[in-house]
């Protein structure tokens, strides 16, 4: 009788309870978090029409990274943009080809943008 390869079961665990941990936090300070933001800042700052910061939550799932926060100037003020004058934002990542590439976004929402 042959036995069962413990290997391919042990990776087969590992990647299930990795995808059901979810999404976690990319931390502040942290050269992701850096690297994500400079990467949508001109289209967000077109929006804008000045500088921004972003403040928020941004998590990342395998290669998909989602922002969900607000954006803020230098003194940490709100940046009210559209109609509806809102600072939140939703940005949308995904890594492409080996490189983080901004998806979607959204600036100035008062709703869900991604629905």
């Amino acid at each position: 009788m042959k036995s069962a390869r413990p290997l391919p079961v042990l990776l087969l665990f590992l990647l299930a309870t990795s995808a059901l941990a979810g999404p976690r936090e990319i931390p502040k300070g942290s050269e992701l978090r850096a690297s994500l933001f400079d990467i949508a800042r001109s289209s967000v700052e077109r929006e804008a029409g000045q500088p921004v910061k972003f403040a928020g939550s941004l998590k990342q799932l395998g290669d998909w990274a989602f922002f969900s926060g607000t954006i803020v100037n230098g003194s940490g003020n709100p940046i009210r943009v559209g109609e509806a004058r809102s600072s939140d934002t939703a940005l949308l990542w995904k890594i492409v080809d080996s490189e983080w590439q901004l998806i979607a976004y959204a600036v100035g929402i008062t709703d869900v943008a991604y629905a």
